[in-house]
């Protein structure tokens, strides 16, 4: 920088010695001056951590499967439908009513563990079309036994007995990969029948001998049956997300159009569009408010003055839409919620004026570099970046591991409790010395009991040491990895406000050498990850380390919860609010604190205790003023949320005649309805958090400057008109 721009500053009627010391600390000076690193230590260790997290996730890459998630697994580990078995797509249960004994194991001897049906599972090329018996004729041309069992091998007697076969196969379909009897409905309480082959219907029985009826089918697959409802509904929305995306991406774009104009307006109808806001918000409240209650009045008439009639749980939205109670809870929520509101405004009406003031003057830093607006589709992106690549590790983390087998019992009623679950080995287990169990897998990982030299079998022999720090820490990796999730998004959360607060400290302070006011977007970018790297780590780390012991407190609540009294739950409770305190108090810390980095080019502590000066010496100016232009920001976004979520819900449900041709029929119009209203929101909050941290930077730009004007009469006061005259300072001359 040339020394013509310094002969800028406003000359001091002191000495030389304290001249100097006074341009030092002048943010235009500041500004202006080389910088330089902060918080190397916590930068090198953020780049140690992400190191560490990329050395996770290619153990989790080399060692995870998701197609666990996605293909049936075999009572030998074997994924039904890949590899050696990739013509053989479904997994065929022996014995579906020794699945009944396992889900009545009681809850001491089950430890938390996973339900795991203990009859064999093989794979199967399709599910067997006829129901029979081992001891009738047609048995052999339907007969589901284990691989090893040769076409040749037709002493059934002995083959069953070993339990190399079923004893009974019956007519299925496929659900899932998984083959379930076929219409259960209709065998209900009925003992099956089925021709022998002879001519005659005949008795099936089940592997313990006991007559086989559909009562029992249907409480063994009870835990896959559940699940043919939900496809069903799973069907549904997927057809209706497929039929109305276009619709959506129009919705999205709308949202994204309003949200921009009603940003750049905001620069010449400030104060108007924030009453348009307010007024908008009462209004649509006690509109809601007055048609729910008259169409609460309508239906309460046509269902005999009842308030409450016979409930049920449907899927069908419709069925709700009718019940005269849905909208009486409809109408005294929005009427408190009305209520409130107003009281709110009557309660901060006198900040209001601050608050306006401050918004007028964001908006115009706002409109200085339009190019601001763009920038929130950055973090965005790292956003679903960080949580895309977190989410595959995650898979593949939960996945990694070899297959694990466990003794599960046929017998609960003489169950052992030292047995059930242990390791066991399928082809050292004697099954018939152990009538009681059955030795099945259990799931993919690693357990401190399982050899490892006898598992890998050539497979991650570079890994042998880590996977066997895993098998001695299995929590550890998963615990590694959701607190790298929360360091890495809080760290883009803390970029993108640092970013802003470079742009708009410059246009406060410095707006003569702000330059192209493009450019400057760039600067603050490139200050940002080259000096204050560390700095957004260290912020961001504190962040995550409260998230994560919040998270760690929840799992632990939710593990003792049933044996924990009321004072212990009161307890987690009080734990839990206080670190949700903790954190928002933080977060806004670390905000305030962002932005006197980007002024002063400071490190973390300086710079938070700095921010946190500010905060004690303007409690309530800051506080309050920040809250109220936060809230009446909130109110821009659920007026423009409110407003499309609005016009979508007439146009699904055929109320705009102009658009009656285009609205396309669905299942459930809730669904998009639905994704429109959190995606538009998004957008929304998207663009006005560009005005968010202008709000605040030009808050904090602007304290800061009424406490140099306190240090030193000579300090030039760099605030508008507009807020010298709403914080009450006088016009220099």
């Amino acid at each position: 920088m040339s020394s013509k721009r310094y002969e800028k500053s406003p000359p001091m009627q002191t000495s030389a010695s304290s001249k100097q010391k006074y341009s030092l600390k002048t943010p235009i000076e500041a500004l202006r001056r080389k910088r330089f690193c902060t918080d190397i230590p916590c930068c090198i260790l953020f780049l140690v951590f992400v190191a560490a997290f990329v050395v996770l996730s290619v153990f989790a890459f080399k060692e995870g499967d998701p197609r666990q998630l996605l293909y049936p697994t075999d009572s030998f580990g074997n994924l039904c439908g890949t590899g050696e078995h990739v013509e053989r797509p479904y997994v065929y249960f022996f014995d579906w009513t020794k699945c009944i004994k396992s889900l009545n194991v009681p809850a001491n001897i089950l430890s938390g563990r996973p339900f795991v049906c203990p009859t064999t599972q093989v794979c199967v090329q399709k599910c067997p079309s006829k129901t029979s018996y081992y001891k009738f004729e047609n048995y052999a041309a339907n007969r589901v036994c284990k691989y090893d069992v040769d076409s040749s091998e037709v002493d059934y007697d002995i083959l069953v007995q070993e339990g190399r076969c079923a004893s009974y196969v019956i007519d299925s379909k496929p659900l899932f990969g998984r083959c379930v009897p076929r219409q259960l409905e209709s065998l209900t309480n009925s003992i099956i029948e089925v021709p022998d082959g002879t001519g005659n219907n005949s008795i099936v029985f089940d592997s313990s001998g006991q007559p086989l009826n559909g009562s029992k089918l249907e409480l063994g697959v009870k835990y896959l049956v559940e699940l043919l409802n939900v496809k069903q509904i799973s069907a549904m929305l997927v057809e209706d997300f497929t039929t109305s995306w276009k619709y959506i991406l129009i919705a999205f774009a709308i949202a994204a159009v309003v949200s921009f104009v009603w940003i750049v307006l905001m620069r010449w109808f400030a104060k108007p569009l924030v009453w348009l806001g307010i007024i908008l918000f009462i209004v649509l409240l006690a509109v809601i408010s007055a048609l729910s209650f008259l169409e609460f009045i309508e239906l309460r008439k046509k269902n005999g003055n009842q308030i409450l009639t016979e409930f049920k749980f449907v899927t069908d939205a419709n069925y709700y839409k009718s019940l005269p109670i849905t909208w009486l809870v409809i109408a005294i929520l929005s009427t408190i919620l009305l209520v409130i509101s107003i009281l709110i405004f009557f309660v901060i009406f006198k900040r209001l004026r601050i608050a306006l003031a401050i918004l007028q003057e964001a908006s115009k830093a706002v409109s200085y570099n339009v190019f601001s607006l763009l920038w929130p589709f950055i973090p965005f992106i790292l956003h679903i970046g960080v949580f895309v690549y977190w989410a595959i590790v995650t898979v593949y983390l939960a996945t990694a591991g070899k297959p694990i087998y466990r003794i599960a019992l046929n017998d609960t009623e003489n169950a052992n409790d030292a047995r059930y679950g242990d390791i066991c080995n399928p082809k050292e287990f004697d099954y018939l010395n152990e009538a009681n169990a059955a030795c099945v897998f259990w799931e993919y990982g690693y357990d401190p009991k399982v050899d490892l030299d006898s598992v890998l079998n050539g497979t991650g022999k570079h890994f042998k040491s880590f996977i066997s720090f895993v098998n001695q820490n299995q929590w550890l990796p998963q615990v590694f990895s959701a607190f790298m999730f929360f360091w890495l998004t809080a760290f883009v959360v803390g970029l993108s406000e640092l970013v802003l607060a470079g742009v708009y400290a410059r246009y406060y302070w410095d707006k003569q050498g702000l330059g192209v006011p493009c450019v400057s977007l760039g600067q603050s970018l490139f200050r940002a990850l080259v000096f204050h790297l560390g700095t957004l780590a260290f912020g961001s780390l504190i962040i995550a380390i409260v998230k994560l012991i919040r998270a760690l407190l929840e799992y632990v609540e939710s593990k003792v919860k049933e044996k924990t009294g009321r004072c212990s739950r009161c307890v987690f409770c009080c734990c839990r609010c206080c670190l949700f305190c903790l954190e928002k108090f933080l977060k806004f810390l670390n905000r305030n604190a962002y932005i006197l980095t980007a002024i002063y080019g400071k490190g973390f502590f300086t710079s938070a205790r700095h921010a946190f000066a500010i905060i004690i010496s303007n409690p309530i100016r800051l506080l309050v003023i920040d809250k109220v232009c936060d809230f009446l920001i909130f109110l821009g976004k659920i007026c423009i949320t409110g407003g499309i979520g609005v016009l979508v819900f007439f146009f699904f449900t055929h109320r705009i005649a102009q658009a009656e041709n285009y609205v396309p029929e669905l299942h459930y119009y809730f669904i998009p309805l639905l994704l429109i209203i959190i995606g538009t929101y998004i957008i929304a909050t998207c663009f006005f958090s560009v005005y968010a941290m202008a709000v605040d930077t030009i808050m904090i730009c602007a304290l800061e400057d009424i406490n140099l004007k306190k240090k030193n009469e000579n300090h030039k006061l760099m605030m508008s008109k507009e807020l010298r005259s709403v914080f009450r300072m006088k016009k220099q001359n």
